[in-house]
C-alpha cells in the first residue's frame, strides 16, 4: 500500500503517476483499489471507475467510457462545456451522453480513421486534464487483461501527458492470463518506457496474517498445523482462503 498511497501523493502534488496493479484472482487487487480509492479521497480527489468485461460484445472503449459517463451525468452544461471545449463533439462519438447535455453540438469534421482516433484521445485527455486542474482525480481500470484494443491505445495515450497533472490512473490485472501476446503486453512495455509508470504485484498472505485471517472468521485462534494446511491449499490467496474456513466451519457445525 505504501507505494500506491506514495503515487498517489504525486498525483495530488501534479505529477501525474499510471500504475499498474497485479495479481491472481482472488488476491485483493479489487480490495486495495478501493483502499486507494478511500485515502485518494480523503485527500480530496475525485474517483471514477470503469471496469472489462470478459464477455464479448462490449462497445469499443468500455471502462473509459463508464467512468467518464458517470462524470457527464452529474455534471450541468455549462462547466461541461468549458471542461470538454473543442474536443466534446469527438468524445460525444463514443458517449452519446454527452449530446443530452450538449445538445447544439455538431459532429466532428470527417478524418481518416488513425486522425480520427488521435483526436479523441486527445480530446478525452485535455478533458481529464482540464477537469484535474480544480480537483485532482483518480481512475480505476479494473480487470484490463480484458480490455479492448481501444482502450488500451487510449491509456497509452494518456500515460505520455500525466507528468504535469493531477491524475492518477490505476490499471488491475490478472497476470497469469497476460502472455507475451496479449495485447495487454505490449501496453505495458509501453507504459515502462514513462516516468510516470508504477508497477505493484500483490501476494498471497504469510504467517501472522494468515492466522489472524482464519481467527477473523472463525472466532477462534487456530493452530499451527491448521495454518500450515491452509496455507498450503490456498497458497496464502485471500479469496481461497476465506473459502475454505468457511467450509470446514460448515463441516464442524453440521
Amino acid at each position: 500500500m505504501a507505494g500506491l498511497s506514495a503515487a498517489m501523493d504525486a498525483a495530488i502534488a501534479g505529477h501525474g503517476r499510471v500504475v499498474m496493479l497485479a495479481g491472481e484472482p482472488g488476491i485483493g487487487k479489487t480490495r486495495m483499489a478501493q483502499e486507494l480509492a478511500a485515502y485518494a479521497e480523503s485527500l480530496g480527489a475525485q474517483v471514477w471507475w470503469g471496469s472489462c468485461h470478459e464477455q464479448q460484445g462490449a462497445p469499443p472503449y468500455w471502462p473509459w467510457v463508464q467512468l467518464i459517463r458517470f462524470y457527464i451525468q452529474r455534471t450541468d452544461p455549462g462547466p461541461l462545456a468549458t471542461q470538454m471545449g473543442p474536443g466534446a463533439a469527438d468524445i460525444s462519438e463514443i458517449i452519446p451522453e454527452v449530446l443530452d447535455k450538449l445538445p447544439d453540438l455538431k459532429p466532428p469534421s470527417p478524418l481518416e480513421p488513425e486522425q480520427a482516433r488521435f483526436r479523441l484521445f486527445e480530446s478525452i485527455s485535455n478533458f481529464l486534464k482540464n477537469i484535474a486542474q480544480s480537483q485532482p482525480m483518480m481512475l480505476v481500470l479494473d480487470d484490463l487483461q480484458w480490455a479492448d484494443q481501444p482502450s488500451l491505445l487510449l491509456l497509452e495515450f494518456l500515460s505520455n501527458l500525466l507528468f504535469d497533472s493531477k491524475i492518477m490512473v490505476l490499471g488491475t490485472y490478472r497476470d497469469i492470463e497476460v502472455s507475451r501476446e496479449h495485447p495487454l503486453s505490449s501496453t505495458l512495455a509501453q507504459l515502462a518506457r514513462t516516468e510516470s509508470y508504477h508497477r505493484e504485484e500483490l501476494g498471497g498472505l504469510e504467517g501472522e496474517y494468515v492466522a489472524q485471517l482464519i481467527k477473523d472468521i472463525s472466532g477462534a485462534a487456530p493452530s499451527q498445523e491448521l495454518v500450515q494446511a491452509i496455507y498450503g491449499h490456498t497458497e496464502g490467496n485471500p479469496f481461497f482462503m476465506t473459502e475454505v474456513i468457511r467450509l470446514l466451519g460448515e463441516r464442524r457445525g453440521s
